[in-house]
């Protein structure tokens, strides 16, 4: 076994080095959509052409074609849509973000849309939700016709969108566009980026930077924003290959509007003990997606890695220069990770998913017809390491599908340093187990079920697996299954992973509008994402889709209408001196409000509560009670012995409603139930040294 600290940091920092200066070769040839398999088989076109109207305990609430700009009756009717593919959804608020991965002659030039969604977010009750409608308010263009705008993201005041952009659109026959397009301006050259847009006037998007490495052959797959320490990060995933594949880390500021480029992790190159060679197989070790929350038992910043074959890895990010691993759940596939947002009955937890490139591919697990599972895990085991109790790593289990008699794992090359322990998921859910399965046993599917003369016989070309989820503060699981639709799951109190409705209607676009390289049919939905008791789901043919939930309540998650603002005696301290520190709140209903300050520096003063995150580089100093409009004050000393001048971030502020969902937490749902960072109000301290 190796302790958590015992890797070589001159090994590690070596291989860094040499990945960094390597141009990464890499083929396009069976890649699909940044994976390691595609198959182009018959079996993909059995959802060619269909619209799909089927729901059980939902609704579908609110459409938007994405075919121009304004409201869904004016600009989003299925029959004028968006010519090619859209991919990933996120919402801030009263706004939502849209990648797309094509845009044709028909609407040229587009790489993000920009709507507001407040109808569905505001609303505060069902009944709203009646006449409530999806606006577009801006296209953001993408001026590379060979990349695919594959992910984006959000800061988390809303004003920056974080897109990565692929090589991939050849692959789809969805290049040689015309990027002429009226209504989309703006975007990067680089095919293979990470970019940023400032959304702030969500009318007018506006490009701030983009960013590519040497390595970046086929580009960043994924991203993922979080403030750590009071700063702007954005962690990147990419997997052409084991020694440049991994997370890359890029500090993002937004007074200089730049990225600068300060980490990178591997999961081979760090738990490798020195001189031993790093995994050079991509395919088994692709680094696919990341998502990072402020852990919601320490407050620690946790990475939750969907590493395919290596596994959903957890990772300590509290310092982004220095990633060190907390545990590991053994799974191949490895797609999704997404941890609750908060604690649920007291435990932590994480919902892991699978993606199946074709039911038939050799060499996966229990994969004649499988359309992939999502397993429940339990993350508590980290505990131990994350209060410094275990210095190694803790090993999570194995999923089920792994345990299975008489199923060998793919590989074992990313666990042989872990003891097996025997444990496994909580639970796991999965829509179709096999080819034995029938249509009128998969909730759904009663169109297929009805015709005789048609048989599940399994898929190609990803169009019935699982993707991308959410999870609310309620445990509420919402997940983009392909041509299943979006499917809803409850997190049980006893941890189980029960379905409890689903939403397969697709809308009726023109078959030439859709990504038919992988399928003509809808839904196709990419992604779910849910708030205020509203799911958003993104239809990779059809465009956005506000769905409700018969059985979740609407109008409890609601943006807060606050403004808070901190104010503090001076930029510039001598050792020892003590400041008074101000926060202004202008807001329509009380809020709690905390700060974060260095962790040497003492509270002094004032009717706060003091807590150190783990690890005692911060403090969070909470403020007694509520505050709607008005002014709280608390006193701060800095360190009496420094003997050398230094800089201090301070802050971010935050702010939660009195009923906020535990201390720390967030990740995908950072929602109105749980603490709110507020961006720009992190500022630089310098204390004057004196001699002792």
């Amino acid at each position: 076994m190796f302790t958590r600290n015992s890797l070589a940091r001159s090994t590690r920092r070596a291989v860094l080095k040499a990945a960094a200066g390597a141009l990464g070769i890499a083929t396009v040839g069976g890649v699909a959509s940044g994976h390691k398999y595609t198959t182009d088989g018959d079996l993909g076109e059995q959802f060619d052409g269909n619209r799909a109207s089927d729901a059980a305990n939902t609704d579908v609430v609110g459409y938007h074609s994405l075919g121009g700009i304004g409201s869904a009756s004016l600009a989003g009717s299925p029959d004028e849509p968006h010519y090619g593919g859209l991919s990933e959804l996120r919402v801030h608020d009263d706004i939502a973000v849209i990648s797309a991965f094509s845009s044709r002659d028909e609407t040229p030039g587009r790489g993000m849309a920009v709507l507001d969604v407040g109808q569905f977010t505001r609303a505060e009750s069902r009944a709203e939700l009646e006449h409530a409608e999806l606006t577009v308010l801006s296209f953001y263009g993408n001026e590379n016709d060979g990349a695919a705008c594959m992910d984006v993201k959000l800061s988390d005041d809303g004003r920056y969108a974080f897109i990565s952009k692929q090589p991939f659109t050849a692959l789809f026959d969805e290049s040689e566009l015309d990027l002429d397009g009226d209504d989309a301006d703006g975007g990067g050259a680089d095919a293979a980026a990470l970019e940023v847009v400032d959304i702030s006037d969500p009318g007018n998007p506006e490009f701030v930077a983009q960013t590519s490495l040497s390595v970046w052959t086929l580009g960043p797959h994924n991203a993922w924003y979080h403030q750590i320490g009071g700063r702007e990060y954005v962690f990147t995933t990419h997997g052409e290959d084991g020694v440049t594949g991994g997370i890359n880390v890029f500090e993002f500021d937004r007074v200089s509007g730049t990225l600068d480029h300060v980490n990178w992790w591997n999961y081979s190159a760090e738990l490798a003990e020195p001189e031993t060679e790093t995994d050079a197989d991509g395919g088994e070790a692709y680094a696919h997606d990341v998502v990072v929350q402020d852990d919601p038992r320490f407050g620690t910043p946790v990475a939750y890695l969907a590493n395919w074959n290596a596994g959903t890895r957890l990772l300590d990010v509290s310092d982004p220069t220095d990633i060190e691993e907390l545990g590991v759940f053994e799974q191949d596939r490895a797609h999704h990770a997404v941890p609750a947002p908060t604690l649920l009955d007291g435990k932590r937890v994480f919902v892991a998913g699978h993606e199946n490139p074709s039911s038939h591919e050799d060499g996966y697990v229990r994969n004649e017809g499988e359309s992939g599972h999502y397993y429940l895990v339990d993350a508590d085991p980290i505990d131990d390491v994350l209060g410094d109790e275990r210095g190694d790593p803790v090993y999570l289990g194995a999923s089920s599908t792994l345990r299975d008699d008489g199923v060998e794992p793919t590989t074992r090359t990313a666990f042989e340093t872990y003891e097996d322990n025997g444990r496994t998921e909580l639970d796991y859910w999965i829509l179709f187990e096999s080819t034995e399965q029938t249509f009128d046993e998969t909730p759904g599917f009663e169109e297929e079920a009805a015709d005789d003369d048609r048989e599940y016989e399994g898929f190609d070309d990803f169009n019935l697996s699982g993707h991308n989820l959410d999870i609310d503060a309620e445990g509420n699981v919402v997940a983009g299954h392909y041509h299943a639709g979006t499917r809803f799951l409850e997190i049980t109190d006893d941890f189980a992973l029960e379905p409890t409705g689903h939403s397969r209607v697709g809308a009726d676009v023109p078959e030439d509008a859709t990504l038919g390289a992988l399928s003509t049919g809808t839904p196709f939905h990419w992604c779910a994402v849910t708030r205020n008791g509203v799911t958003f789901s993104s239809g990779i043919n059809e465009g956005p889709q506000a769905i409700a939930h018969e059985d979740v309540p609407v109008g409890e998650d609601t943006p807060i209408d606050a403004r808070v603002e901190r104010e503090a005696d001076a930029s510039l301290f001598t050792a020892g001196q003590t400041s008074q520190v101000r926060i202004h709140v202008d807001g329509d209903e009380p809020v709690r409000v905390r700060d974060r300050i260095p962790g040497d520096w003492e509270v002094v003063g004032g009717d706060v509560t003091v807590d150190e995150i783990s690890g005692g580089d911060r403090k969070v100093v909470t403020v007694d009670g509520t505050v709607e409009s008005g002014t709280v004050r608390y006193f701060v000393q800095v360190p009496s012995e420094l003997a050398d001048t230094g800089s201090y971030t301070v802050g971010p502020v935050e702010y939660a409603r009195p009923d906020a969902a535990g201390e720390y937490g967030g990740g995908v749902s950072a929602n109105n139930f749980l603490w709110r960072k507020e961006n720009g109000e992190t500022v630089t301290k310098t204390v004057l040294g004196v001699e002792t």
